[in-house]
Order: C-alpha cells, then structure tokens, then sequence
C-alpha cells in the first residue's frame, strides 16, 4: 500500500484540534493538569495518543463520597497552589490543617465531575471518523488509478 499521506494529515489535524479543544473545555489556564495535556503520534503506527496527567481522569470522572482522597497529592497541590487559595497559616503545621480539612471535604462530598474528555469526543468522534474514512477512500482511490492508468476513468 502507498503512503499514507491523506490519512496523516487528518490524523495530524486532530491530534492538534484534540489537544487545543481538550485545554479550552478544561477552562484551568496555566493549570498543571492544562499544560500535561500532549498529543504525539505513534511510533511505527497510524494513530495519535493523547496523554495528560493521571489525575485529569479523576476530573472528568468527578470522585464519589466515601473514600479519602491520596493525601501526599493533596499536599503537593496544596503547596503549589498556597497563594490562589489563600491560605493564611503556611506553616507545615498549618498546611496539614487544610490537607486534612480538604481531604475530609472530598470523602464526605466527593468531587463533582467536570467531563471535559467526555464533551471534547461526543464533539469529534463522529466527524473524525467520517474524516478519516474519506481519506482512506481517496487514497485508495488513487492506488487504483496509478495501478490500471490505461482504464477508464469515471
């Protein structure tokens, strides 16, 4: 089979189209988990991979009451983002206060999902398909051509 250059190129598009709809639904400029967002195509392969920090899953999927949250992450965040949630007490004491004042908040209320993966492939799944199968016919297409060049063509 040739080369496959229709079929790259929409591939490329959407790995692009993907990446850029999946940080504007996610709507957290500079986040950590918006800046983790990467698509990088498949080595040896026809396809894209879109990968971002594992947490954006629990994002999407929201997280239900009842179980504490891991708080070693909790904390990490925690102290990277002292400053937007205005913690006033800094002091590792202090900061363990929240970890745990948040973490107890989440077991007992859960986190609400936000569905950005969700809403961003009910966008473009169907119209990605289509895409892809008019660039595989077109290409085949042409494979038939330059294989029967003396046939009629219609």
């Amino acid at each position: 089979m040739a080369k496959k250059k229709y079929t790259a190129k929409v591939l490329e598009n959407y790995k692009k189209i993907l990446v850029s709809e999946l940080k504007k639904e996610l709507n957290k400029p500079d986040s950590n988990l918006e800046k983790s967002i990467v698509g990088r195509k498949l080595p040896k392969r026809d396809g894209f991979e879109i990968s971002m920090n594992e947490y954006g899953l629990n994002v999407n999927q929201g997280r239900s009451a009842g179980k504490l949250p891991n708080m070693y992450n909790l904390e990490d965040w925690i102290n990277r983002n002292q400053s937007k949630i205005g913690i006033r007490d800094a002091t590792p004491k202090g900061l363990r206060k929240v970890v745990f004042a948040i973490g107890n908040s989440i077991k007992k209320r859960g986190i609400r999902p936000h569905r950005f993966i969700d809403i961003v492939i009910d966008k473009f799944e169907a119209r990605m398909t289509m895409d892809l199968v008019d660039a595989y016919k077109r290409q085949i297409q042409e494979e038939i051509n330059e294989a029967t060049p003396n046939a009629i063509k219609s």
